[in-house]
Order: C-alpha cells, then structure tokens, then sequence
C-alpha cells in the first residue's frame, strides 16, 4: 500500500513494482535472507536495492517500522540470553535506525544483523540491548563506508587497466599496418 499522504513519486512506484505491497517487500527482505547478504558483500553494497527512506516514501512509516521490527525480533530469538528485549524496546531501536540510518539500503540492514549475530560487534552478556545494537551500527555505518570505498577503488581500478588494454590493443594494431 503506497503512502496515502501524498502523490507517489516515480521512486515510490519504482519500489513497489519491483517488490510489491509492503507484505511482500518483507517476505522477500526477511531475515533468512541475512545469510545471502553476508555471502554476496559486494552485491549487498551495490545492488539497485532501496534504501529504508525509500521504503518509508514508498509504503509508510509503521509498515517500515515493522519490517525493522522483524529484524531485530530475530536477534531477540537468536541471542541465548535470558533478558530479551520488551516490544516498546524494539519499536524505539527501530525507530532510532529509520531516523539515524535510512541512507541503509535493505540488505545492508540484513547485512547489518548477519554481522551482529556473528559477533563482529562483541557479544551480548546477559541482555539483548539496545546501545549495544546502536553502538554496533555505529561500528556497521564504518565498516560500509570503508567496504563500499574499496569495492569503487576496484571498479576503477579494472575500469583503468581495460583502457590501458583497449589502449595498447589500438597502439599494436597501428604498428602492425
């Protein structure tokens, strides 16, 4: 269901042709998918994917948040510890991360929690928190700025040498004539 505050835009019908109603997004982004995101870093940066704001333009605001919510229940449950967190808890952090991090496109969110549980950003003694999720996106935000650097500097790098090939392939042909 689209945003009924106002016109979609172009992006907005983008998303939603291309992912469906708001259920269907979920159902495609849901955390079984973390795994792939994890074992495709590059795709996960890349991909044309739309970014939480876009999700938010494009469905709404509580649809978002749910999807979001999805996702950290699922660390609720993974996590072996006896303190979880309470559903007003969830509903904060996942209004925290649509303010703080919509620029994430969704698989990096996914990208994100596949991380988390694999202990990238330490581990969790007791109690699923909150601050220890916002401090590890702070850690994630790095980590993707850093990631997404290196992938451009090796596309420009293959980009380069490609010239200097079809460069040297046009030099040689001139002086075999």
């Amino acid at each position: 269901m689209l945003n009924k505050q106002r016109k979609p835009s172009e992006a907005d019908l983008a998303v939603t042709s291309r992912y469906g109603d708001a259920k269907k997004f979920a159902e495609r982004f849901n955390p079984d998918i973390q795994k792939y995101c994890a074992e495709n870093i590059e795709k996960t940066f890349t991909a044309d994917t739309p970014t939480i704001n876009a999700l938010r333009s494009a469905y709404n605001d509580k649809q978002v948040k749910v999807w979001i919510i999805i996702q950290i229940e699922n660390l609720n449950q993974f996590a072996g510890t006896q303190n979880k967190m309470e559903p007003p808890q969830m509903s904060m952090l996942a209004d925290i991360i649509m303010a703080e991090y919509g620029y994430l496109k969704a698989p990096e969110l996914l990208l994100f929690f596949h991380r988390f549980k694999a202990g990238k950003y330490g581990q969790l003694y007791g109690s699923v928190d909150p601050f220890r999720v916002t401090a590890a996106l702070v850690e994630f935000a790095r980590y993707r700025r850093e990631t997404i650097f290196e992938i451009e500097k090796t596309a420009e790098k293959a980009e380069r040498d490609e010239r200097i090939r079809e460069f040297e392939m046009k030099h040689d042909k001139k002086q075999i004539k």
